[in-house]
């Protein structure tokens, strides 16, 4: 999977994005309470795409003293944020198209979302590590992603087929590069396997 083929994808579907996916994204407003946020945090979420999770985040923050910014490696995907925060005039909302992997944003964090996007991430585990250094003493990372589908039998299979079909790799170690990473994490799976949300917490 090639950061050139999830550009092609993206380009074809940030359009038709939020009509589509919302019945397979369970789980995004326990994520977003599992970032234990405060009216002044400062908010950063991975792979925000057309910015379906941002007014989860911003009912959390106060508008004049906590800040969220998104980034996205899809321009496409971006431009449709775009249009959803102009819509609803979030003026603390800030928008970047960078490559997680590889993200240097010159400042720091108190939570750091991934939500459902680190397994479309190729170099995913550079992703987490570059997170976990944007992130403060005390901060929280929450990652929120499908599972491995273990307890569906056939269909679990049917399943994987179908997400890799859409860049999504399921059966990569995410839970356990976080917990490398991190001494305070716990780790939720739910539904046979269907997703998990890992909740990390930086003590250093």
């Amino acid at each position: 999977m090639s950061q050139a083929a999830i550009q092609r994808f993206y380009r074809l579907h940030a359009r038709i994005y939020d009509e589509t996916r919302w019945p397979f994204l369970y789980g995004r407003r326990r994520a977003v309470a599992a970032l234990d946020l405060r009216p002044d945090s400062r908010v950063l979420e991975v792979g925000c795409g057309t910015g379906l999770n941002l007014r989860y985040i911003l009912e959390y923050l106060d508008p004049e003293a906590g800040t969220l910014v998104g980034v996205d490696y899809s321009p496409d995907m971006l431009r449709q944020a775009e249009k959803r925060i102009a819509a609803r005039g979030w003026q603390n909302v800030a928008l970047h198209q960078a490559d997680a992997a590889t993200l240097d944003l010159g400042r720091r964090f108190d939570a750091i979302l991934f939500a459902f996007s680190v397994a479309v991430i190729p170099n995913w585990s550079a992703a987490l590590e570059r997170a976990c250094e944007h992130l403060t003493p005390g901060g929280r990372l929450v990652v929120l992603d499908f599972g491995r589908f273990e307890k569906w039998g056939p269909f679990g299979t049917l399943f994987r087929w179908w997400l890799r079909r859409h860049h999504v790799e399921t059966l990569r170690p995410y839970a356990d590069k976080v917990r490398s990473l991190f001494r305070c994490v716990e780790v939720e799976r739910w539904l046979g396997g269907y997703g998990f949300l890992a909740v990390a917490q930086k003590l250093t």
